[in-house]
């Protein structure tokens, strides 16, 4: 039984598909200086700890996974301290 779309594909849909097909091309191919990357890649790692860590009820702000991510202590329960430690060192794996 082949699928049978309930949509159709437009020339509106069919040009912004393409827009965004080169859009994403540019961006795949544009240089990016290797200081930001790593800068980039840090801020990236520190707010998903925060957000995925917050929605499971840890209270730290984003600045204190921050300070703990750099070997500081923090002011906060050991439990939140730990699940954010540990959700740190998964993603380094």
């Amino acid at each position: 039984m082949p699928f049978n779309p309930k949509y159709s594909i437009t020339e509106k849909i069919l040009n912004n598909l393409t827009l965004i097909a080169s859009a994403r091309e540019v961006i795949e191919q544009a240089y990016l200086v290797p200081k930001w990357e790593a800068s980039l890649r840090r801020q990236a790692k520190l707010r998903n700890t925060h957000s995925s860590t917050a929605i499971e009820g840890n209270k730290l702000t984003l600045e204190q996974v921050e300070a703990l991510a750099d070997g500081k202590d923090v002011v906060a329960t050991e439990r939140d301290k730990k699940e954010v430690l540990n959700y740190l060192e998964a993603l380094d794996t």
